[in-house]
């Protein structure tokens, strides 16, 4: 038995709750849509969804990626790499002027100047790198920046890569540079490991920093969804991907049903199941008199009080005349066999229509075989050719971009054949589909 503690908001509380329900409906209309398991998980990682009874919405990692994009242009529009390297070339040009005027005063052999030594930066340090100093402040200067020639190095490998795409009217120093390129370097990082599917590498702490907390929680969230719908055993995993189960097969049915049913308009009290209060009448036995050839299955109640009324009695007793005797009206039960044609043709595939479509065949599924599980049920998909959709095809069937046709007559000779097999005499036919054959069989 399932409690609930309700409580006050101390801000404490996360916004919102990971609503499974929700999830597993947004994954099943993927699936009416077209899409089978993997491409229905697939699309709702990438493009996102709305948790329903919140404001809260996940991110989906198309989004995060375009997140990304933008802050990197943003970047680029900015700042500019013009003067990323003065710092370091000015220090040492000083610092070989200072070490030259100590060598004068000295008497000592000049060393060459920052500008005689060979072209390059790196090249200039790796020169100075043997020098013996007689200035203590050069030698320091030298020092710093050999040991930062890594820094260097990869600074310049950036500004090759991207120094022309930072056009913006913000300088930035040596410093500011690096700061610049280490943050690209996490942007292009995070936009792999999301492409390629590396979710696991991926820093939550770094993901907030870089796209904010409402990008953390989608991505928590995101990370969540195979098990979500694996532990409601809607699909199970295995070595192809995710595969529908009979329980995901019978959701998906009930889920359309739903849908469908819940477009109708109140109305009069009837048989089905609706939002109205239950307020209709209980509906009394039903009884009639007795013909020649009926079931004995007399109504014992009505058939004395039919002789009373008739006052077939006496001395305190009944005496039944064939006149009084009530039997109960039994429902006439039949068996039928309901056949659904799918359109599956590539002119399905607009404005929604086999979506549509698709969705009348799972109610019907859904609704047949809980409802009348004698009868016989069945979905022929046709295009070019004609084929029965059984078991998890209708849940993934989707319509054909190679077979453009609409071939009736084929799915027409298929239900022929199927409603021969099924024995019964009452049957119908329904024909989802959005316009006239194309195709047909010559000699058939």
């Amino acid at each position: 038995m399932k409690s609930y503690l309700f409580k006050r908001w101390d801000g404490t509380q996360d916004a919102f709750s990971l609503k499974k329900k929700d999830i597993v409906d947004k994954f099943m209309e993927n699936i009416m849509k077209g899409m089978n398991p993997n491409q229905s998980m697939a699309e709702m990682m990438w493009d996102g969804f709305d948790m329903a009874g919140t404001s809260f919405r996940v991110m989906g990692l198309e989004e995060m990626l375009q997140e990304i994009q933008k802050q990197k242009q943003e970047l680029f529009s900015q700042y500019n790499l013009e003067k990323a390297f003065d710092k370091p070339i000015d220090e040492l040009t000083f610092s070989q002027a200072d070490e030259n005027m100590t060598r004068m005063q000295k008497s000592a052999e000049q060393l060459p100047s920052y500008d005689e030594l060979p072209p390059g930066l790196l090249e200039k340090l790796k020169a100075m790198k043997d020098m013996d100093f007689m200035n203590p402040d050069s030698q320091s200067t030298s020092d710093q920046w050999q040991e930062r020639k890594g820094d260097i190095q990869e600074l310049q490998e950036f500004y090759g890569d991207y120094g022309q795409r930072f056009i913006g009217d913000q300088s930035l120093d040596f410093e500011e540079a690096l700061e610049l390129m280490r943050q690209m370097q996490g942007m292009e990082q995070l936009q792999q490991q999301i492409q390629s599917g590396q979710f696991t590498k991926i820093d939550p702490e770094q993901l907030r920093q870089m796209l904010g907390e409402d990008a953390q929680k989608s991505f928590n969230i995101l990370l969540q969804l195979p098990q979500v719908v694996t532990d409601e055993g809607v699909v199970e995993l295995n070595r192809y991907g995710f595969d529908m189960t009979p329980r995901g097969m019978r959701a998906l049915g009930e889920l359309a049903f739903g849908q469908l049913h819940q477009q109708m308009k109140r109305d009069k009290q009837g048989g089905f199941r609706g939002n109205a209060p239950q307020t209709g009448e209980i509906e009394p036995d039903s009884s009639r008199p007795y013909e020649f050839g009926d079931r004995f299955d007399v109504d014992i109640p009505q058939t004395i009080l039919k002789a009373v009324t008739n006052q077939h009695y006496s001395d305190g007793q009944i005496h039944l005349e064939p006149e009084d005797i009530q039997i109960r009206d039994r429902e006439k039960m039949i068996t039928s066999t309901t056949i659904v044609l799918l359109d599956l043709s590539w002119s399905m595939a607009r404005d929604g229509r086999f979506e549509a479509g698709k969705k009348v065949a799972l109610a019907l599924d859904h609704y047949i075989r809980t409802r009348f599980p004698k009868d016989k049920f069945h979905v022929v998909g046709f295009a070019t050719e004609a084929r029965e959709l059984r078991g998890n095809e209708l849940a993934l069937a989707v319509f054909d971009p190679y077979y453009i046709y609409t071939n009736l007559q084929g799915g027409l000779q298929l239900d022929m054949k199927l409603i021969k097999r099924s024995g019964n005499r009452n049957h119908r036919v329904m024909v989802i589909s959005d316009g006239q054959p194309t195709a047909f069989y010559y000699d058939d």
